[in-house]
């Protein structure tokens, strides 16, 4: 798992640096300066930029000189919050919307518009280019709805476009299914604070990167702008305060609440500040980046585990943030959340994985104090054997206590291995059942029906269940014990019967039962099933174990 987060974090991480070196490296010709108005009154050149305002109709010309002719089919690219209608050379070339002088009249463009032109109308040497702009609906708020107007080869656009969108979307995918993915951990196996809010953060980070994805993806009509840049403003908010919190509740450190308020507080503050979207989200995230470290540096300063790790990384990110963060949600953003968030997503499975490997060491501490148990369980019951063949006949209490050194030897043997043999364990039955003959003067014997061969079970465990058979019943005529082996499709079901005898009081605690259960589970889990139930001729216990290939 940590082996293939880090080629997907390498992987992303060269995706979103190869893509502002790849959008700047398409060669395209910028139009935006040299335009005068339309008319006879000459007016100096300006840009578009100067030129467009909200709630106006604009119309604009410049010459273009082309130094050669194009050899391939050509894209005028126009990015404004505008209708707009292009003449090349005097002749309509093309329209977005219906340009007019009311709102009421305007029908609204889409933001991003292109117009293919042929080398033929691309010749070689000065061409008249004129827009009219119609920014009636644009609101006060967007005090410049003009954002790019270029030349650009039409492969190089579509390629350049693609590479565009293709990290950012992967990185809003692979954030979605992370945000799944600890919402289900969080949900079906610790309900930890931390975890809950990196889902969270997760969702926050994929769902700002889908609303800044939605014009490039698929565009929109321009009024619908504003209420996108509110979106990802609130997103940008959102994952900002997360982003700190986050680290505050891993690192359990006092006083959260306060702490909470205050960091929503100072993210708010940013949000508030009078300047331009994309600048009041830029000093969000850079707020919640800045938090983030100073929450680090004080878990450094406490010594915590893991803090120095943390501490790196917010280190680095504010840092590669403000190298890169002109582009906030393509290029800086898009950028810092996958140097950030994977690793972080790498460490929170690395302490999943670490927990589940504390807990398997713990079942199987557990188990082993049980096979320890069980020990001087048999024991303190073959010592009172022993007193009373003592008394009835030495040479048996001889005869006994050899066979009960066997015993012992194997139970020793077997109790260091998770599984043996089901032959191994029928060994060990067999003797422990020559023991119990040999007190009761009677024939006790365990008789298999089917095959033993390439069965493994947990160490002593029928020798467990014959046991607590003894314990709870006098076989004053001894018993005969019948031990059932079949293969069913994928499983292999064991079914020892113990016959009924005279019931005898029994002060047990349980533990042979929980040792049969606690072994089961720590060889197979989930995959092997114990149950013990009554039957008129007395009990039926069925084993079902997963069946070796």
């Amino acid at each position: 798992m940590p082996t293939l987060l880090r080629y997907l974090l390498r992987y992303c991480l060269a995706c979103c640096m190869a893509l502002p070196c790849f959008a700047m490296g398409m060669d395209k010709l910028s139009l935006d300066e040299g335009w005068r108005t339309c008319g006879n009154t000459p007016s100096a050149p300006a840009s578009l930029q100067q030129l467009l305002r909200p709630g106006r109709l604009l119309c604009v010309e410049r010459e273009v000189a082309l130094a050669a002719t194009p050899s391939s089919t050509q894209l005028l690219v126009l990015s404004a919050l505008a209708s707009s209608e292009l003449w090349l050379d005097g002749v309509l070339i093309g329209s977005n919307g219906q340009p007019a002088r009311q709102a009421s009249g305007e029908g609204a463009g889409d933001i991003d518009f292109a117009i293919h032109l042929t080398p033929q109308q691309l010749a070689m040497g000065k061409h008249h280019l004129r827009l009219l702009l119609s920014t009636q609906q644009v609101s006060a708020q967007l005090t410049s709805p003009f954002y790019a107007l270029y030349l650009v080869d039409r492969q190089d656009y579509r390629a350049a476009l693609a590479w565009y969108r293709l990290p950012p979307l992967l990185l809003a995918g692979a954030l979605g299914a992370a945000a799944l993915l600890f919402l289900a951990l969080t949900a079906l196996y610790q309900r930890q604070r931390h975890w809950a809010v990196f889902a969270a953060l997760c969702l926050a980070a994929s769902l700002l990167l889908v609303a800044e994805l939605w014009r490039s993806f698929a565009g929109y009509a321009y009024p619908w702008h504003l209420p996108r840049l509110y979106a990802v403003s609130a997103l940008t908010w959102l994952f900002s305060a997360l982003l700190p919190l986050y680290f505050y509740t891993a690192w359990r450190l006092p006083r959260w609440p306060l702490a909470a308020a205050v960091l929503l507080t100072g993210i708010a503050l940013a949000g508030a500040l009078p300047t331009h979207f994309d600048a009041r989200c830029w000093w969000m995230f850079l707020t919640g980046l800045a938090a983030s470290l100073a929450l680090n540096l004080g878990a450094l300063w406490r010594r915590l585990p893991g803090s120095r790790g943390g501490a790196l990384i917010a280190l680095a990110s504010c840092a590669l943030f403000l190298l890169t963060g002109s582009q906030f949600a393509e290029g800086g953003f898009a950028l810092v959340v996958c140097f950030l968030l994977l690793p972080l997503c790498a460490q929170l499975l690395a302490q999943l994985l670490g927990e589940r490997s504390k807990a398997a060491r713990a079942q199987q501490l557990e188990n082993q104090l049980l096979r320890k148990s069980m020990q001087p369980h048999f024991l303190m019951n073959s010592l009172s054997l022993i007193s009373e063949l003592n008394a009835q006949s030495p040479q048996a209490a001889e005869t006994f206590i050899e066979a009960l050194g066997a015993e012992l030897r194997m139970l020793n043997e077997f109790a260091q291995q998770p599984s043996i043999a089901l032959t191994q364990e029928l060994a060990l039955c067999e003797n422990y059942l020559s023991i119990m003959g040999t007190r009761l003067q009677q024939p006790c014997r365990l008789q298999l029906d089917g095959e033993a061969a390439g069965v493994t079970v947990p160490p002593a465990i029928l020798l467990t269940a014959l046991e607590n058979a003894f314990s709870h019943n006098r076989y004053r005529h001894g018993a005969l014990f019948i031990l059932r082996s079949a293969r069913l499709a994928q499983t292999q079901v064991l079914t020892l019967v113990l016959p009924e005898g005279e019931a005898r009081p029994h002060a047990g605690s349980g533990v042979g039962e929980q040792y049969i259960r606690a072994s089961l589970h720590a060889v197979f889990g989930d995959a092997a099933n114990y149950t013990c139930a009554q039957h008129p001729a007395g009990w039926r216990l069925i084993f079902t174990l997963p069946a070796a290939p």
